[in-house]
């Protein structure tokens, strides 16, 4: 570390210019965090994997998948475990090990992993046994984002379905290959030579409809498209325009109908799924550079909740059926829930969701403050049961009540090393996958 001080009258003007042993980072708030390189961390040293006997899911019997972002239906709730879960008891580690830069979250299916990691100037969609973390299959696309903030690496998840895997490149590369082999099936490029990528790179994982695979990426013209999951033939190119955000679409059942949900800057859009085309409106202006990051959640048969940091909060919107089509009508507002990167959980009508760094609790129906707990960081927030499962932005995992009573954290166990994590983690039989930029690890949460 340097010291540069420079002088003029009255003024004494000192930087501070970090060498090559300082390493910034950048967790979600706007102050940086300041690492030493180069320093030994004995947690990235891999861990003896267990026998085969000694995995519960061998025959895979007792569990659902995590097919998805966010997991089924990209709502951050486990499905049901299968086993008993003991979250007080420090778990056990499963496995641990390295992994390439990057914060794409991970998705489970059939005991297999997958997730996208940095490796050099290659994207890597990477499949790995959940049994131990060895390697099954990787697939390599040359490809890099970088920013200033959010370092280099993929954002983008990849979704499972019938038997395939899908993943969106930071380039815009749609690809297609065997879940089990690797095999590639097909790869189609998806944004127009003018494209203006988003500040913060392209985050949006792309979502499976029946037999389309749909991208929502933005753009002077057709800010939606639909792809043949089969073939990556193109079906339907959408009538909404405008720039790129970082949400992923995603199907919203309301009025007992299933909209493609998808957002551009300034607004959120509900499409026809079969054709693209845009059924209602709503606008969702957020200070600072397009910041629309938080999926919709579904509170009702006709209301959704939108949310966002940066000073939005959070609004309730009901969707209503008029002669001429669609109009949007807000049901509360409040400041109290300002989740920034993180999405909210819905349980018993309630909201549970980090407004900004703390964990807050708010009616859903009325938009009212229930409690305020303990600043998690910038992290990701699963609903698992009765239990609120916090990844924060720094590797704790707090374990709190889902109860909209009081704040109640059971437990914490730091599951990572403490530097920045932003993606989302999965949890599938009482197996807990995590991961950062740099590791990945898996937690076995079953009672013994």
């Amino acid at each position: 570390m340097k010291l540069l001080t420079l002088t003029a009258p009255g003024t004494l003007i000192c930087m501070v210019l970090l060498s090559s042993c300082v390493k910034i980072e950048w967790r979600g708030g706007m102050t940086p965090s300041f690492k030493w390189k180069g320093k030994k961390d004995k947690s990235r040293l891999e861990l003896p994997a267990p026998k085969a006997d000694e995995f519960r899911l061998k025959d895979n019997s007792t569990t659902a998948d995590w097919p998805d972002f966010r997991g089924p239906g990209r709502l951050g709730i486990a499905p049901e475990q299968g086993v008993d879960l003991n979250w007080m008891k420090e778990p056990a580690t499963v496995w641990r090990k390295h992994i390439g830069q990057g914060h794409s979250s991970i998705i489970i299916v059939e005991n297999r992993l997958y997730t996208l990691e940095q490796q050099g100037e290659f994207e890597v969609l990477s499949c790995c046994s959940l049994m131990n973390g060895s390697v099954i299959w990787e697939h390599r696309t040359k490809d890099r984002w970088s920013d200033s903030m959010g370092g280099p690496g993929p954002r983008s998840t990849p979704v499972f379905s019938k038997g395939k895997v899908f993943s969106l490149s930071s380039s815009g590369k749609l690809a297609c290959l065997d879940a089990a082999t690797g095999e590639p099936g097909w790869e189609q490029a998806t944004l127009a030579t003018d494209y203006e990528y988003p500040h913060w790179g392209i985050a949006g994982s792309p979502l499976v409809i029946d037999d389309l695979i749909v991208v929502s990426l933005g753009g002077k013209a057709g800010a939606v498209k639909a792809y043949d999951a089969a073939t990556g033939e193109p079906r339907w190119t959408s009538e909404l325009k405008g720039a790129g955000v970082y949400l992923s679409p995603t199907m919203l059942d309301l009025l007992g109908t299933k909209y493609l949900t998808v957002a551009v800057e300034g607004k959120l859009a509900g499409l026809d799924p079969t054709n693209g085309k845009t059924l209602w409106e709503h606008p969702w202006k957020i200070f600072m550079i397009n910041a629309q990051i938080v999926q919709p959640l579904p509170l009702s048969e006709d209301v959704f909740l939108l949310s966002a940091g940066y000073g939005k909060g959070a609004e309730a919107i009901r969707l209503k059926k008029t002669e001429n089509g669609f109009e949007t009508e807000q049901i509360w507002k409040s400041k109290n829930l300002k989740t920034k990167f993180s999405n909210p959980v819905l349980k018993d009508g309630y909201l549970y969701g980090l407004s900004e760094s703390s964990l807050t609790c708010l009616d859903a129906s009325t938009g009212e403050l229930q409690w305020r707990g303990k600043k998690y960081g910038y992290g990701r927030v699963l609903l698992a049961t009765d239990k609120l499962l916090i990844l924060g932005n720094t590797g704790t995992l707090g374990i709190v009540e889902a109860k909209a009573g009081s704040f109640n954290e059971i437990a914490s166990h730091q599951v990572l090393k403490k530097e920045r994590c932003w993606n989302g983690p999965a949890l599938v039989g009482g197996y807990l996958v995590v991961r950062n930029g740099s590791e990945i690890a898996c937690y076995d949460f079953a009672k013994r």
